[in-house]
């Protein structure tokens, strides 16, 4: 059973090397200290070496320094363009304990043959009665900013939708404008790999659903949704290794990494808490952000015109 994916064989599939990755971080650190509207990154906030954590974001950018630049860029200023999402992130929180209650969502230890990593939602009963979405965006982002501050490396995700207590109800909590904006926001800050979307236990509320994600998601992805009638169809394409023992497979129950992810996050509440104080200040930014909104941060010159070098 695949438990961890060496970050050698990562190295390889990106063309990376140990001394280019050490290059391309003091790169991204010089460009970092250049910018006068982003924040100096201390080690003493991340809670891990700094390198590391840029090495991260470089791993989740494809090898890529320019997409690089610009993830950290809108990262800092996240919080400011969804606060709604990106602020006000106390795991022990009753709006967060209810969430963790009413919609279990965690990502597998176990990686698949391919090197991916599943990551499952799942509602635990058919009402939409205490169901937030936007705490569970919010569980989304706090998630992946653990992938990022612990080195959880990956080829990619597959992300897993258990519709079995999927109701109409749940469906219309989310405010659709604002759901896009946090998912085009943060596929960017944090980039991800998106190999599938796997759709499980289907009812007629999918018929549903398929409009609302049509209307977040890019067309590359759309056509990498999967409905799976049969879950034993979803085993035989991803692996037994990293689909929940609950629905056949052989990783932690949906519900023990659900509670797995709900203690990560509790472990990391002092960062959650403070890393709010950590963003861009656009007073000095030179340009604009290109998420930029008239309401955001008023008129300002162009995103292009940020220093790169």
């Amino acid at each position: 059973m695949a438990l961890v994916i060496p970050r050698e064989k990562v190295y390889k599939n990106l063309g990376m090397t140990k001394q280019g990755v050490a290059e391309d971080v003091r790169a991204i650190k010089t460009w970092l200290l250049k910018q006068p509207h982003l924040p100096h990154i201390k080690a003493e906030w991340l809670s891990v070496k700094v390198d590391d954590w840029l090495e991260n974001f470089l791993i989740q950018c494809k090898n890529s320094i320019e997409r690089t630049k610009e993830a950290l860029d809108l990262y800092f200023c996240r919080g400011i363009l969804v606060p709604e999402v990106f602020t006000r992130r106390d795991p022990l929180s009753q709006p967060f304990q209810t969430s963790f209650r009413v919609i279990h969502m965690g990502l597998t230890p176990q990686v698949t043959d391919e090197g991916n990593r599943v990551l499952i939602f799942s509602h635990t009963r058919p009402t939409a009665d205490d169901f937030d979405p936007t705490i569970m965006m919010k569980r989304m982002g706090m998630l992946m900013d653990l992938v990022l501050l612990e080195g959880i490396v990956q080829n990619g995700i597959e992300i897993v939708v258990d519709f079995r207590h999927v109701c109409f109800g749940q469906l219309t909590r989310y405010n659709l404008a604002l759901t896009k904006r946090v998912y085009d926001i943060a596929m960017k800050a944090v980039p991800q790999r998106v190999k599938r979307f796997h759709f499980i236990y289907p009812t007629a509320i999918l018929d549903a659903g398929f409009p609302i994600l049509r209307q977040i998601l890019s067309k590359k992805l759309q056509d990498r949704m999967v409905v799976h009638r049969d879950v034993n169809d979803l085993i035989k394409l991803v692996g037994p290794q990293a689909i929940p023992a609950d629905i056949g497979g052989e990783a932690p129950t949906i519900s023990e990494l659900n509670h797995m992810w709900e203690e990560k996050m509790i472990e990391y509440r002092d960062w959650f808490m403070s890393s709010e104080s950590v963003k861009s200040d656009e007073s000095k930014r030179v340009g604009k952000c290109r998420y930029e909104t008239t309401d955001t941060f008023g008129h300002q010159g162009s995103f292009r015109k940020i220093e790169v070098d």
